[in-house]
């Protein structure tokens, strides 16, 4: 049972799911010492990534439905993954841009003191990204985003692409 498990779909499209996170990591970086710059190397990251996703999930993911044409595949992927990324720019705007006191006031992060948070610890690595609450609340919107987003690209991916 645990064989079958560990070979279903959904664990497949995880696992390269975080796999594809390192190669945009990856290229974003190098690409980013190798330019001296900011803005073009976000645009690399994001055709690199798109692509490889396009090639692991065809192959290694969703090996088994390839009805399609490649290049009608990779189209379809690519408007997908243009659609998450204006969900991912909506939310952002929404939940960090427009009304991030609405949620900071929600989830009670103006309680905090960031001074000792967590848990007394503010030396940790953490505390350069969690500072305030302004800053917490950005973080737990990514994080959000980011679930909504993988849960999107996989349904995209399941039932539009490479059903």
């Amino acid at each position: 049972m645990a064989e079958r498990y560990l070979k279903s779909e959904k664990i497949k499209y995880l696992f390269w799911g975080v796999i594809t996170t390192l190669v945009y990591f990856l290229v974003r970086f190098l690409t980013m010492a190798l330019l001296n710059q900011a803005m073009l190397p976000v645009l690399i990251a994001q055709v690199v990534t798109v692509l490889f996703a396009f090639v692991v999930n065809k192959f290694f993911v969703f090996a088994d439905n390839q009805s399609r044409h490649v290049v009608v595949q990779l189209i379809r992927f690519s408007v997908g993954r243009l659609f998450v990324a204006g969900i991912d720019f909506l939310l952002t705007y929404i939940m960090i841009e427009r009304y991030s006191d609405l949620f900071i006031r929600l989830l009670r992060l103006n309680t905090i003191n960031f001074q000792t948070f967590p848990l007394g610890l503010s030396w940790l690595w953490l505390h350069r990204w969690v500072y305030d609450s302004i800053s917490f609340n950005a973080v737990i919107a990514v994080f959000v985003i980011q679930v909504i987003a993988i849960v999107v690209n996989y349904f995209i991916s399941k039932f539009m692409i490479f059903d």
